[in-house]
């Protein structure tokens, strides 16, 4: 048995070394387990002997770059074979693409010669329908010219006989040749033909009849295909214009409702007593034009399906059908209702026009709706397609919308309508104001021209109430003077009412004019002959304020009630007004400046009311403190100093104070009210300096003084304007100098606001007390009477100081009389 080559390799490594082994999934760490494995099994464990894994991975090595090379070449024959596959490929693929080009260029070819032969079909077909028309043109003249040689002989048996026994297809025919042979009647002027004329002309008339006796007989049978049939020969005989009349005219609605108008449904209507009413919303619309315009929709509803059916051009008989709606009996209607409305008020006319205009708009688009297309006979127009039938619907629509518009025509052409609302607006706001104005003019009892006698010559001329009274000899109260925001608001409500029916009766190019003139009105009357009038007369009240006399502080409410009529005006102007007029930018401009002046008059005349409110007062508590005695700081019994809590005038001040703070509390508020407590202080506090030189002060006067000065500041404190807390505690420190004993004056000169004064300003006071020339008090603070000393006012270093401190010592009216209250209409 032969030995083995020990430089064989194994036979399973040989089996790994082929092309199927790199083929699929390859890794090289199986490559070489696969390789070595049989070497493991023989190797020495104790000694690793390296020298067969040398061998054997050499010659794997060996035969790996065989198989490499054979792989190699295998792939160079293979490039070679598909790039002689790939030549060949090209090469069939230019073949093809020639032989396609010659399909296409064939088939191009063989389209033109259809094309041609389709056209030269095509005009043999139109050659042959005009030569058929032609012949059936000539074959139609024969028969014209022979009927019309019959009738000359006065024989009309053949065309009678063709109606009466060809059915509905003969009576069709013979209607077309009869108005064929009328029209040639007409045309032809030869000698013999007035006899075939006048027989044609009486044989159409009896078609005619005899076809409209059998539509009205089949209209009262509800027999609708016979009803077709004869508007279908109409149509072709006249238009069916005679059938459309007849079937309208004798429609048992028009029958049964042509004495509508007289029957005034609408006089016994519960809602007409509140019509009239402003205080009363719109009431719904008269119930008569309810129930009426209910019958309109179920009847149209109704009419529209025969209409489809029978008629063969529904929409005209549609639209002479509405029209004859619109014309007779909705007009009729509406003229009596409007009448009636009208002889009762203008109020009355308007609200009734916007409602009666509100629900035929709703009816009308209801009707929008209707579909006026054929049912069961589309055979008579069968190309009547969807976008012909939205034509259809579209003329009804226009039919309809043409109807609305010349039924309220006569109301709203023009300045017809903006002219009732004005009219209307001038009674109802005159009649509102009649008491209002009739007060103010037996207040001023005025003879010549003044705002007030031209408010009273045209609330005399509106309103339909004075009956020819003079205002002046009318019983009135001093509430019929008042301003009364209820007053102001029912005139909100309705100037906003007429402004809703102007947005919905106007054209949209006219509204902006239309209610800049509602708000002129408006102006005119809130403004003028309510706010302003007021106004004036308590101007007047307050110029005739006696300061004798306890101050009337009723011209707050006016004020108050001035501030918040105008606060109302303005919000209806932006929420209401403003929007409606931004389409046209002149009349936005205009309205705006026109309720500016308003504004700013009402404003200047709120000012200068509480401006001379203000001087009253200061005028009053000036009074008062003018009733101080001489004796009442230099009491004889001091008992009766300890047991009095202020002198006479101090309580009346005090009084007079509080109820300024009342009342002007509930006209005024925040910075307003700070402002004119402000400036009643500072003008009070001002004529207390003065006060307290005029007086000799005794030492129990000195208490009854800072007594006074007490309650003085208690009151002025419950003002909670810190401004006036200081001047009132500045004053209170001045009035410890009449209490202090004199050895003592240094030290309280030196504190507080005293010690910010020159001394020499605060003699005047000093030397009031009445010990001060026993005690020395001039040779205890070192100063000395110089000529002029005495005279110097203490109110000039005072406020030089005060102003310091960012205060002020001169009067109130004198520094703010000026002062703009603008901040009320805020």
């Amino acid at each position: 048995m032969p030995t083995a080559n020990p430089y064989d390799l194994d036979p399973e490594v040989r089996a790994v070394l082929k092309i199927e082994t790199f083929e699929g999934k390859f890794t090289t760490r199986d490559f070489v387990e696969n390789t070595s494995k049989n070497l493991l099994k023989h190797a020495n464990p104790k000694a690793f002997d390296p020298k067969p894994f040398i061998r054997t991975f050499e010659r794997s090595i060996d035969e790996l770059l065989k198989l490499r090379e054979t792989v190699t070449e295998q792939s160079k024959d293979l490039e070679a074979s598909v790039q002689l596959t790939e030549a060949g490929h090209r090469k069939k693929l230019n073949e093809l693409k020639s032989t396609f080009e010659d399909v296409v260029h064939s088939f191009e070819s063989l389209e033109t010669r259809i094309n041609e032969v389709g056209n030269t079909a095509i005009r043999i077909g139109e050659q042959l329908e005009t030569i058929d028309r032609q012949r059936l043109r000539a074959s139609e003249s024969k028969d014209l010219i022979e009927y019309f040689m019959a009738f000359n002989r006065g024989d009309i048996s053949r065309l009678e006989n063709l109606r009466t026994n060809g059915g509905k297809d003969g009576q069709f025919k013979a209607a077309i040749i009869a108005r064929r042979l009328n029209s040639i009647a007409k045309e032809v002027n030869i000698p013999g033909a007035d006899d075939a004329r006048a027989r044609i002309e009486k044989y159409c008339e009896i078609l005619e009849k005899e076809l409209l006796e059998q539509f009205d007989k089949a209209y009262r049978q509800i027999d609708l295909k016979t009803m077709q049939n004869c508007a279908i020969t109409l149509q072709e005989f006249n238009g069916c214009e005679s059938c459309i009349k007849l079937y309208v005219n004798q429609h048992e609605f028009f029958i049964s409702k042509v004495n509508l108008s007289q029957e005034n449904e609408f006089l016994t209507s519960a809602s007409w007593k509140d019509l009239p009413n402003p205080q009363v919303p719109p009431p719904p619309v008269d119930q008569g034009l309810i129930n009426l315009y209910k019958e309109v929709r179920a009847t149209i509803r109704k009419e529209a399906e025969i209409i489809n059916v029978v008629f063969p051009n529904p929409i005209n008989v549609m639209r002479v059908f509405l029209q004859r709606l619109f014309a007779q009996l909705i007009q009729a209607y509406l003229e009596s209702l409007l009448m009636h409305a009208e002889n009762n008020s203008t109020l009355a006319y308007l609200r009734s026009l916007a409602a009666v205009r509100a629900a035929t708009k709703e009816l009308v688009k209801d009707l929008k709706t209707l579909d006026m297309r054929q049912k069961g006979s589309s055979d008579l127009n069968p190309s009547d397609t969807s976008e012909e039938s939205s034509h259809k619907n579209n003329t009804i629509v226009e039919v309809l919308e043409q109807c609305i518009e010349d039924l309220f025509i006569p109301y709203t052409e023009g300045d017809r309508y903006i002219e009732k609302e004005k009219k209307s607006l001038g009674e109802l706001f005159s009649s509102l104001l009649l008491q209002f104005t009739a007060y103010h003019a037996q207040q001023k009892q005025v003879k010549g021209t003044s705002l007030i006698q031209r408010a009273v010559n045209q609330i005399t001329s509106a309103s339909p109430n004075t009956g020819g009274t003079n205002l002046l000899d009318m019983p009135t109260t001093e509430e019929d003077g008042s301003l009364s925001i209820n007053a102001a608001m029912l005139i909100l409500k309705i100037h906003a009412e007429a402004v809703r029916r102007s947005v919905r009766l106007s054209p949209p190019s006219e509204l902006p004019r239309f209610v800049s003139a509602l708000f002129q009105v408006f102006l005119e009357s809130i403004g003028k002959h309510y706010v302003e009038i007021a106004l004036d007369t308590c101007l007047d009240q307050i110029a005739a304020i006696d300061s004798k006399s306890e101050t009337d502080f009723k011209p707050f409410v006016v004020i108050k009630n001035a501030r918040d009529i105008i606060h109302l005006a303005q919000n209806h102007f932006q929420a209401a007004i403003l929007p409606l007029a931004s389409s046209s930018l002149t009349i936005h401009r205009d309205l705006t400046s026109e309720k500016n002046r308003f504004m700013m008059s009402v404003e200047n005349k709120i000012n200068s009311a509480i401006q001379k409110m203000i001087d009253a007062i200061i005028a009053r508590l000036n009074y008062l403190l003018s009733r101080q005695k001489k004796v009442d700081f230099r009491p004889r019994d001091e008992d009766d100093v300890i047991s009095s809590l202020a002198t006479s005038p101090c309580n009346n001040c005090v009084e007079c104070l509080k109820k300024v703070q009342t009342n002007v509390s509930q006209c005024l508020d925040g910075k307003n009210l700070e402002h004119f407590l402000t400036e009643i202080g500072v003008s009070f506090h001002s004529m207390l300096l003065d006060h307290f030189k005029k007086f000799t002060v005794s030492a129990a006067g000195g208490l009854v003084l800072t007594k006074d000065i007490a309650k003085y500041q208690e009151t002025i404190a419950s003002f909670k304007v810190p401004q006036l807390d200081e001047r009132l505690e500045m004053l209170r420190q001045l009035g410890n100098l009449f209490t202090v004993k004199p050895e003592i004056l240094n030290s309280v000169l030196n504190e507080g606001y005293l010690a910010k004064i020159d001394v020499k300003y605060i003699l005047p006071y000093l030397q009031v007390r009445a010990d001060f020339k026993s005690a020395g008090i001039d040779t205890l603070l070192g100063t000395t009477t110089e000529t002029g000393t005495g005279e110097r006012n203490f109110n000039e270093k005072a406020k030089a100081r005060l102003a310091a401190m960012g205060l002020s010592l001169t009067n109130g009216s004198s520094d703010s009389g000026g002062r703009k209250w603008a901040m009320l209409l805020n």
